[in-house]
């Protein structure tokens, strides 16, 4: 037992990494052991534990201005947030947070306000954060014990399910399109499987949003910032959402921090209306600095040729590892899979940590999403060990 709670776990049987420092696309142990960040970390370290973009902004703004008012304007502020709304390639404006949570509860806040309306579609299998708001719209075990705000939340079915969204329309009609705000989706599904939806499912939810007034909300907290292969997820599906939540990869996890873009439409209503929301640490400049770091890196054309080599070996190592144990099903786009195993449960991440390797499991899935900075000899090295953890698996 320890003085701080553990999150996501009781207490008595809690399990800690023991971490002395990292480095790179590894973590060192306190007994000097290596282990291979299969995950990076918690999905959001994305460009490793020392890469130096974002290490060597967030220093030098430390001691230029390590903190600001959430009203303050300065350069770091107008060039970084520029900076953003090219990456995603659309107009709108930038609402920043600091975490993944908070950017969802804020584009829930700005749906509900604008339309009018309180019910929010979300999906089964999704996961969009641990506060009340985002809580009531994630799918996932993690809402279970909670007083959740279940009457604003109305369930859809999965893309694989309905994949022409013909049940997610009647669904709709018959609950009353004018009593739905939004419909918030994860592009790619995260932690509950690397679902990828087909783009008739995609034509269903974007027709079904715009001709009922519905906002359309892409929840990019895990699978922005490259991780799927493009800067954003929902780039790859050709469509336009109303609002994008980010965080985790916006900083590579080296500062908490995280932005809602909001497009020009939403964005001009708090022209002359209040925006009835803010943080204490709105805009911070560390995180600013991280966010330069990280879009410094994804426009670099060196940094690009690398990863697209990594993301190769990744693919080719998938496949070698679906066949070896003959996997129900694989999902992978980027760097990002998730592989079932049919009948088989998996152990949890320590039964991989005593093979020098930090995954997630969940029942018969595992999801590995290597950080970009990985060398491929180094990612087919932790492929190797995790072919010898699976082994030992009866």
């Amino acid at each position: 037992m320890t003085d701080f709670f553990v999150t996501w776990s009781r207490q008595r049987d809690a399990q800690l990494l023991p971490v002395r420092r990292a480095v790179g696309d590894e973590f060192v142990l306190d007994e000097g052991r290596l282990v291979y960040d299969f995950t990076s970390t918690s999905f959001q370290a994305s460009f490793g534990h020392s890469h130096g973009p974002i290490v060597s902004r967030i220093a030098d703004q430390l001691y230029l201005m390590p903190m600001a008012s959430p009203k303050a304007d300065f350069e770091l502020k107008r060039n970084a947030t520029k900076e953003l709304l090219d990456l995603v390639n659309l107009d709108g404006r930038i609402m920043f947070t600091v975490s993944g949570a908070e950017s969802v509860e804020n584009a829930l806040k700005i749906a509900r306000q604008q339309t009018g309306r309180s019910v929010v579609l979300a999906r089964k299998k999704s996961y969009h954060g641990a506060t009340l708001g985002a809580m009531s719209v994630s799918g996932d075990w993690r809402r279970d014990g909670h007083l959740n705000f279940e009457e604003g939340t109305l369930r859809i079915p999965e893309p694989g399910d309905d994949p022409h969204g013909v049940e997610m329309h009647r669904m709709v009609e018959s609950f009353g399109p004018d009593r739905v705000a939004a419909l918030i989706v994860e592009p790619i599904t995260g932690t509950n499987g690397v679902y990828i939806p087909p783009a008739s499912w995609w034509q269903a939810a974007v027709d079904l949003c715009r001709r009922q007034g519905i906002l359309l909300i892409c929840d990019e907290v895990l699978v922005g910032f490259g991780r799927c292969g493009s800067h954003f997820a929902f780039q790859q599906f050709g469509i336009q959402p109303d609002m994008i939540t980010m965080s985790k990869g916006i900083s590579g996890g080296y500062i908490p921090f995280g932005a809602v873009w909001v497009n020009d439409r939403l964005s001009r209503y708090y022209d002359q209306e209040i925006l009835r929301a803010g943080l204490t640490n709105y805009a911070h400049p560390l995180g600013l600095a991280a966010l330069q770091g990280v879009i410094h890196s994804l426009r670099d054309s060196n940094f690009q040729q690398a990863k697209q080599r990594l993301e190769l070996k990744f693919s080719e190592e998938i496949s070698r590892l679906a066949a070896q144990f003959n996997a129900s099903a694989v999902r992978l786009r980027g760097l990002l899979a998730a592989i079932e195993f049919g009948q088989r449960t998996l152990p949890a991440w320590p039964h991989f940590v005593d093979h020098g390797l930090y995954v997630f499991t969940k029942a018969n899935m595992l999801i590995l999403a290597p950080p970009f900075v990985s060398q491929p000899h180094r990612l087919s090295q932790a492929f190797e060990a995790l072919h010898e953890a699976l082994a030992m698996i009866r």
